[in-house]
């Protein structure tokens, strides 16, 4: 069967906010989280939205930010999934 990659930005968004609440700091947004990362806050809303036009020219350069401000591995950020 075929697999494809899915984003789940949104997913890692909210899992590193619980660790955030667990450790007592203040979560993160999604503008704080493109203002970080360097990019456009419409960009981070895209991708959280899993705009597949956003989600298929995510660079690695960008995926690598992300994962580094959100604290997490590129398997939050990533899923392989079965087409059906």
């Amino acid at each position: 069967m075929a697999k494809q990659v899915r984003l789940t930005l949104a997913k890692a968004l909210a899992k590193a906010n619980l660790r955030r609440a667990e450790a007592g700091e203040k979560a993160i947004t999604m503008n704080g989280l493109a203002v970080a990362a360097g990019v456009a806050a419409t960009t981070i809303t895209r991708l959280a939205r899993n705009d597949q036009k956003a989600a298929s020219a995510l660079s690695l350069d960008l995926a690598g930010k992300v994962v580094t401000v959100l604290d997490c591995g590129i398997e939050d950020l990533l899923e392989v999934v079965e087409i059906p």
